[in-house]
């Protein structure tokens, strides 16, 4: 028969906020298995059986005083062990907007994975794990966009309920960064583009209500965190409606229905109180462009506590270079960019949308938002890779650079950068940089970089 016994010492523990190890001694006359109930808890040593010793990491707990389970299973017999753990000293909510993105170094996006509808997995890239977060600290981030799908989470279309095992994903997430003192931009991304594609043609009152439920949901499951966190209302508002127009806003109509849908979310957040009350959040301008975000009626929202808000842009200039795909009628594609990356004689220099561009796009936001008490945040920004005849070289240098020159740049006018990755530059399982140019060059920008406050 099959015989189990836990130490009577080993049936509890209480653990420090701040995590560390603990052993668990048994009696057995088998192969026991061990498997704790929480992702806070893993097992650090399973070499140690054969003295029927388990050993496990409890990593650090900054949220709210939490309880987990390790079984103990042989044949037919389980034995449980109970681990408690107490709540951290947290960074508080202290920071203003201006303070909280002086802290950002730089910061980074889990891409094509959170926001994938209806499954994390669904573009290709492995769910995120704790050893991928730990990578993108290591390598020089210290904050994470973590764009993210609801839509199609929601089990009740009528009280747009979303499923409480998604909100824990999220959460499980969150923590991994947070527990690692890395800030953290939780958003509603494209999402079906129940939103962000149903801006032109005037407000409608569903869509709103629908905002403000997902918010609220969103908003109380995440509440315990602390300033780490920040909140973005949606995406990119319009912008793929107004390709058709230019990339432009015709009616300003259009642009005041975004401000009522990032009021809702404002209000949404805030009525959730608790860290809530006073979390800096982030509203997207029009089209999250830059041009929108300075010209026009676009305002801020209006918020209960004073200088807790940012405005959010995305940077993909020039289109060429960052975007297009192969040679029109119009143009050539942007093989190299930066006066000192252009290969003699090839059609596929960059004529326009350079350095000098990229600063004075920069200025217009610091001296309409930055100097006014506002910081930005670039969303997104990336420059595509591409496999070219003449010289490749040169085209992966350029996009280094490129990246040097927009986190450089940015940080310079007040605006914190989080580059837009897919799973083509880390690897998404080590969390181990597959290209050192763009990766370097963010990281060389990112350090000559500083902040006008």
């Amino acid at each position: 028969a099959d015989g189990l016994i836990i130490d009577s010492e080993s049936l509890s523990f209480d653990m420090p906020a701040e995590g560390g190890t603990l052993s668990v001694k048994l009696t057995a006359n088998g192969e026991v298995t061990a498997t704790p109930d929480v992702n806070w808890i893993t097992v650090a040593d399973t070499r140690a059986m054969v003295e029927k010793t388990f050993t496990f990491t409890v990593s650090k707990n900054v949220v709210a005083e939490r309880e987990g389970h390790i079984s103990f299973v042989l044949g037919n017999l389980t034995e449980t062990v109970t681990v408690k753990q107490a709540k951290g000293e947290s960074a508080g909510m202290n920071s203003d907007a201006r303070t909280l993105a002086s802290k950002i170094y730089a910061g980074i996006n889990i891409g094509n994975t959170m926001e994938v509808p209806g499954g994390e997995t669904g573009w290709g890239n492995p769910k995120v794990s704790r050893t991928y977060i730990d990578g993108l600290k290591a390598m020089g981030f210290n904050a994470v966009r973590i764009p993210c799908a609801w839509d199609s989470y929601i089990i009740n279309q009528a009280s747009y309920e979303i499923d409480p095992a998604w909100l824990e994903r999220v959460s499980e997430v969150v923590g991994y960064c947070v527990s690692n003192d890395m800030y953290v931009v939780v958003n509603i991304h494209w999402d079906g583009g129940w939103l962000e594609d149903h801006i032109l043609g005037g407000y409608n009152g569903e869509i709103d209500a629908k905002q403000k439920a997902l918010w609220t949901q969103i908003a109380l499951k995440l509440n315990e965190y602390d300033e780490h966190l920040l909140f973005a209302g949606c995406n990119e508002p319009g912008m793929n409606e107004t390709t058709s127009t230019g990339n432009t806003f015709k009616d300003p109509e259009d642009i005041r229905t975004i401000m009522k849908y990032e009021q809702t979310f404002v209000d949404a957040v805030r009525a959730t109180g608790g860290n809530n009350a006073t979390r800096c959040l982030i509203v997207q301008a029009p089209g999250t462009r830059i041009d929108d975000a300075v010209g026009g009626i676009y305002a801020l929202p209006q918020d209960v506590v004073e200088n807790r808000l940012m405005v959010e842009v995305h940077y993909y200039d020039p289109y060429q270079f960052c975007l297009m795909e192969e040679d029109a009628g119009w143009g050539k594609v942007f093989w190299y960019w930066g006066t000192d990356y252009h290969v003699s004689g090839s059609e596929h220099n960059a004529t326009s949308g350079e350095e000098s561009d990229v600063i004075g796009q920069f200025r217009k936001m610091k001296a309409h938002y930055v100097d006014k008490g506002v910081p930005v945040i670039i969303g997104e920004y990336s420059a595509m890779q591409r496999m070219v005849p003449e010289n490749q070289d040169a085209h992966d240098k350029s996009r280094g650079y490129w990246n040097e020159v927009v986190t450089r740049e940015a940080k310079n006018h007040g605006i914190v950068p989080f580059h837009w990755e897919t799973g083509n530059e880390i690897n998404r399982s080590t969390g181990i940089a597959t290209d050192s140019h763009v990766i370097d060059g963010i990281m060389k920008g990112a350090g000559d970089g500083k902040y006008p406050y």
